[in-house]
Parts: C-alpha cells; structure tokens; sequence
C-alpha cells in the first residue's frame, strides 16, 4: 500500500467525486492511463519494438470501432425529429 502525496482537501475531494467506486479501481485506471500515455509518447518517438507496435496496432482499431459506435449515435440523435 502506498501513500498518495496530496494534500488532504484534495484527497477528500478525489475520494468524494469517486462516489462508491473502489479507491483500487479508480487508482488502477489512473496507472493504465499514465502507461497508456508512455506508450503513445515511446510510439510518437519511434522507440516501439515490433510486438510494442502491434499491440498499438488493435488499440487504435478498437478506438476507431469506439469512435465509429459515438459518431453513429450522435448522427442518429441528430437525425431525430425534435421532440
């Protein structure tokens, strides 16, 4: 277990905006964005290695089927006669 090196109003502000959400969920997900962001910042500086590259390869198909999902909705929405 560590010890998160913030003030005590900003943790209590952190642990309220989580709500009922595990401290150990919203943690993991904060390391995977941080290595999420070193993997683009090593992709972007040509530092990947050939598997390295793959695995960045199905991310951005998977975010491309993500994006596809949103813009597909959105345009139904927009296609709605108004209520």
């Amino acid at each position: 277990m560590a010890r998160v090196a913030v003030t005590d109003e900003v943790w209590a502000d952190y642990r309220a905006l989580l709500g009922s959400q595990p401290i150990a969920h919203a943690l993991g997900e904060l390391v995977e964005r941080e290595v999420d962001r070193h993997h683009a910042r090593r992709l972007r500086d040509g530092e990947l290695d050939d598997a390295e590259l793959v695995d960045a390869l199905q991310r951005a198909r998977e975010l491309h089927e993500d994006l596809a999902q949103i813009v597909a909705r959105l345009e139904r929405r927009l296609d709605r006669p108004a209520s």
